[in-house]
């Protein structure tokens, strides 16, 4: 059941998805551009306070498909549609009330976070924020409603639903950037309509009878029973994120402070590291599901530890090749954002450092991330990726500045460190581990 065949079978429409979701922030990074680095400044540290409130979305989303796959695997579908139903209305509650609060205070929270910035810069971040806040239901309906279908082993109605997503998300941001002259209010316009298109078209699919998780009815209700599995992940998960989030803000705080062209420079590297990284992201993505539906249907021990052997090299080999490829064309592909010759500088120290660790350290961080969390063993994880998010990338980007003056570089190295340490540490778990070598004994 759980061969190379059913990896290939999951892991390419999830592979598509990833490339569509993320060649569409970076085309929409490149379309910002054209306005100035004070726009991609704007967008991203904006990005860094929306992926601390996404976060919860994807927790939700972690949960409910946690739950989901083992439900399948034990071919409980009753409980699997009772827990994608709860679960959506739980998310897109808590979204509406994110949004709100977003709505609301975004003078305030960009003036918080980054009252170092630019008058422009921060101008130009409010309003990409309030069109964020905006989007935030219908993101977190796509997220629960991928999620919970991926869990089902259906990958490739998220796939066919982000090209749609995406086709909206360029044509609508080409239109009012280029033509409209709206700046960074268009590219706020693309992002929130093409989350209303992506959130709707998914929803029908839920309800379709035909689908492999079917929501009947969307009942305002909550029940421990169905709840518990999927916060039990979901809630540790959440921490997790919101803590790494955190600190991956906190980091954008202290880039603000080395200058525009720094914080420029990082929002280049970001957005080309997540184009490398597509592979990574997808094994992540899948192996969810296989450890997921694996554990329900009582794979554990040897052969557990097994697939996640599989999914690691898959990845390597994948993050390998892929990093490769991109060394001698960093140079050309940073020059489609249209960087001035400081900012691209840093942007290429920094993307020279990820090329060498991706493949080697960022596997055992996150895809034993996800293996591990997928078998239930949650809690330990949280615990490591905090640790080691605030004392490794966190505290270390600080030193590295206050004490050496590294400057943009240092923060990107301990980046990289961080990979490392909480890979260590996931490695070493996995021989330990209740919940891998026999999770039987640990159900509640």
């Amino acid at each position: 059941m759980f061969n190379t065949k059913t990896y290939s079978k999951l892991f390419w429409p999830v592979l598509i998805e990833q490339i569509l979701m993320t060649s569409v922030g970076i085309v929409n990074t490149m379309m910002v551009s054209s306005v100035g680095v004070y726009a991609i400044s704007a967008v991203s540290i904006v990005d860094s306070i929306n992926f601390v409130i996404m976060n919860l979305f994807i927790a939700f989303s972690t949960g409910a498909t946690v739950a989901i796959a083992q439900q399948k695997g034990a071919k409980d579908d009753t409980g699997a549609n009772e827990s994608a139903s709860q679960s959506l209305f739980a998310c897109v509650l808590l979204s509406l009330i994110s949004g709100i609060l977003i709505i609301f205070f975004k003078d305030n929270v960009i003036e918080f976070l980054f009252g170092e910035a630019e008058v422009l810069v921060k101008s130009n971040a409010i309003v990409y924020l309030l069109y964020s806040g905006v989007s935030y239901p219908f993101l977190a309906t796509f997220t629960i409603s991928a999620g919970v279908l991926r869990a089902s082993g259906d990958t490739k109605s998220p796939m066919r639903i982000s090209l749609i997503s995406n086709a909206v998300n360029i044509t609508i941001g080409a239109f009012c950037i280029y033509f409209l002259n709206l700046g960074v209010a268009g590219a706020g316009i693309a992002l929130l309509s093409s989350r209303i298109v992506s959130a709707g078209i998914l929803l029908l699919n839920l309800y379709n009878p035909k689908s492999r998780i079917c929501i009947k009815k969307i009942k305002p209700r909550f029940t421990k029973k169905v709840l518990y599995p999927v916060l039990r992940i979901g809630i540790p998960a959440s921490l997790d994120g919101m803590i790494f989030n955190g600190g991956k803000l906190l980091i954008s705080t202290l880039i603000t402070s080395l200058g525009t062209a720094s914080l420029g420079a990082h929002g280049i590297s970001s957005s080309v590291a997540s184009f490398v990284n597509i592979p990574g992201n997808s094994i992540s993505i899948v192996a969810v599901t296989v450890v997921g539906q694996a554990v329900g249907s009582g794979v554990y021990g040897k052969d557990l530890k097994k697939i996640f052997r599989s999914l690691i090299l898959f990845s390597m080999v994948l993050l390998g090749i892929t990093s490769l490829i991109m060394y001698p064309a960093m140079p050309f592909f940073i020059d489609f954002y249209n960087p001035t010759s400081d900012v691209k500088a840093l942007a290429l120290d920094a993307l020279n450092l990820v090329l060498i660790f991706l493949p080697l350290a960022w596997p055992f961080s996150f895809i034993l991330n996800a293996c591990l969390r997928s078998t239930g063993d949650s809690l330990y994880v949280t615990i490591i990726s905090v640790l080691s998010m605030w004392l490794v990338r966190v505290c270390g980007a600080w030193v590295s500045e206050k004490y050496f003056g590294m400057g943009f570089l240092g923060v990107w190295l301990f980046w990289c460190m961080d990979w490392v340490t909480r890979g260590t540490m996931f490695l070493a778990r996995t021989k330990f581990s209740p919940y891998v070598n026999n999770p039987p004994a640990v159900k509640e």
